[in-house]
């Protein structure tokens, strides 16, 4: 006997799915990338002070983990497909948004 035919549904849209891990590395491939080893040296060479390195190191984390939280708390209050381009989007209006990708698109 033939199965019983069944009907799929496709859905076309953005699946919004990403997990902790996915978004973990998501966000250190795109804050570290190759440029630490680099950079490393050049704020050796600027401070010339391991201490004082280190607390440039720390400062910047903590400014980090500001801009991080920032954006936790935009994607908290927006959480529509699009990052950045939303928040323009909705701050400045679409142009905003429009040249931002564009930009990106471009320079990246």
């Amino acid at each position: 006997m033939a199965a019983p035919d069944t009907e799929l549904k496709v859905d076309t849209g953005l699946v919004k799915a990403l997990g902790l891990f996915s978004a973990t590395t998501l966000v250190m491939g795109s804050m570290i990338g190759s440029g630490i080893f680099i950079v490393s040296a050049d704020i050796a060479r600027q401070v010339n002070s391991p201490g004082l390195m280190i607390l440039t190191w720390v400062i910047t984390a903590v400014l980090t983990l500001i801009a991080a939280l920032s954006y936790g708390e935009l994607a908290a209050a927006m959480p529509h497909a699009g990052g950045q381009y939303v928040y323009l989007r909705e701050a400045f209006g679409p142009l905003s948004g429009f040249l931002f990708g564009w930009t990106m698109f471009l320079v990246i």
